[in-house]
């Protein structure tokens, strides 16, 4: 009966954290729009302001223009239209492709998606292999090649990263970064090389801070009492760090995660526009040079989604690794790490 109201009572609590992350989800997302679309009109022109240098195209013809297209109405008239459409699932057309917003996006996200999944995996990967390995050998060259890893991968601009990639790619022939951003090359652009070469300029700044709070957070869990206690046992080694050590070091790290797929989704920017890769950050370039205000907007709208995804997501893993945040409801990034090895230490 206790386990089963125990069971009952975490369902019930994920349930209220679900909808009130929902909840607080749409009223960022209707901020982040509002702002957006104020700052887009702040900075002057539209679709249609760069005709005004053809001169086969009257003044006339460009008014005609922005009226059938609504934008020679009010700045509030124009976003309560959009946010309409949004409400109806129409994400508007856009100026320059000349296709619906949605259809662009739902291809460009995938690619982003993939991108941002390799990349953290990496990230990810790499930093609890090598992190937990520094951690057990404190002083010795694993620990001072991490040292050296996370200075390097932290002052390197990504922009110099893609940079390097981008001249490994021309010297390799391993696929032309430099081809046209049709359908075929869209295509062409999913090849495993290509991804992990993308992926790999994306996740170094990723692993400079997984790599840090991984050693920090595993050599902090090794030095507590019942750590001590699982050796004296006799454990192996490996069951010691892996069930023991490494779980208590995971709570900062999972909320750590969480927090940076917002941060790898920016951060594809300059990877996708360097590399050519067809994501979201490359369709948000191009938004913004050409003033497609509705395809930006839906950059934006399905970006942020994301990112209160990935925060969602971080918090159910959190809780899901320590019981204690489900009972008393706190808030993960407000847990020392002290607390989190006490909550994973055995009994």
């Amino acid at each position: 009966m206790d386990a089963t109201q125990a069971s009952s009572s975490s369902l019930s609590f994920m349930l209220r954290l679900i909808l009130s992350r929902m909840w607080q989800g749409l009223v960022v997302l209707l901020i982040v729009s509002a702002l957006t679309f104020a700052l887009l009109a702040t900075a002057g022109g539209d679709a249609f302001t760069a005709l005004r240098g053809d001169p086969s195209i009257t003044e006339e013809t460009i008014e005609r223009l922005r009226r059938v297209y609504g934008l020679d109405q009010p700045l509030v008239v124009r976003y309560a239209r959009w946010l309409g459409g949004i409400a109806r699932g129409d994400m508007g057309y856009s100026f320059f492709y000349q296709v619906p917003v949605a259809s662009l996006l739902r291809a460009r996200l995938v690619n982003t998606l993939w991108l941002a999944a390799v990349a953290l995996l990496l990230a990810g990967g790499v930093s609890l292999a090598l992190g937990a390995w520094a951690a057990r050998r404190a002083g010795s060259w694993v620990d001072r090649l991490c040292e050296l890893v996370i200075v390097v991968a932290a002052s390197t601009p990504r922009l110099v990263l893609a940079l390097l990639a981008l001249v490994f790619a021309a010297q390799t022939s391993l696929f032309a970064v430099n081809a046209p951003s049709s359908a075929q090359a869209a295509l062409a652009a999913t090849s495993l090389a290509r991804l992990l070469l993308s992926a790999s300029v994306l996740c170094v700044p990723l692993l400079a801070l997984f790599l840090a709070q991984t050693r920090e957070g595993v050599g902090a869990a090794l030095a507590e009492d019942f750590v001590r206690v699982a050796r004296s046992k006799g454990l192996p080694e490996r069951v010691v760090v892996l069930r023991h050590a490494l779980r208590a070091a995971l709570n900062p790290l999972i909320t750590i995660f969480g927090y940076s797929i917002g941060f790898t989704i920016s951060g594809s920017v300059i990877v996708e526009t360097v590399l050519n890769w067809p994501g979201l950050g490359q369709l948000s370039v191009v938004a913004v040079r050409s003033r497609d205000v509705p395809l930006l907007m839906g950059v934006v709208l399905v970006t942020a989604s994301a990112v209160l995804a990935g925060n969602l997501l971080a918090d159910i893993a959190l809780r899901a690794n320590d019981p204690r945040l489900r009972r008393t409801g706190a808030r993960p990034d407000t847990l020392a790490l002290r607390a989190a090895t006490e909550a994973s230490a055995p009994s």
